[in-house]
């Protein structure tokens, strides 16, 4: 910046009035917030996915299925398949000693 252009941003910051520049700063944040308004949408958003009766799709063996493919997570669901599978499971060890048993 040359020296005569620094000069005159200089004169016109000092003949700026203190009262003005205080009251832009909330005028600027109303104005932001009425644009922000503006662009909402007033319609409710579509409803999501209905949930099916089976959300392992009926794939689960002994009560675990593999939404991924990879990592097992437990089934919950309640469709008759999937209460039999959960049925199936081997009980957990009664006495906490568990042989190992390959699966």
């Amino acid at each position: 910046m040359r020296l005569w252009n620094w000069l005159i941003a200089f004169l016109v910051w000092l003949s700026a009035d203190p009262a003005a520049i205080d009251r832009e700063s909330p005028r600027a944040a109303a104005a932001v917030s009425a644009a922000r308004a503006s662009m909402l949408l007033e319609v409710a958003p579509p409803p999501g996915p209905t949930p099916t009766a089976c959300d392992c799709g009926q794939t689960c063996v002994r009560g675990t299925w593999k939404p991924d493919g990879r990592i097992p997570q437990a089934c919950k669901c309640d469709c008759k398949r999937c209460v039999a599978e959960r049925a199936k499971a081997s009980p957990p060890c009664p006495d906490g000693r568990c042989p190992n048993v390959l699966r």
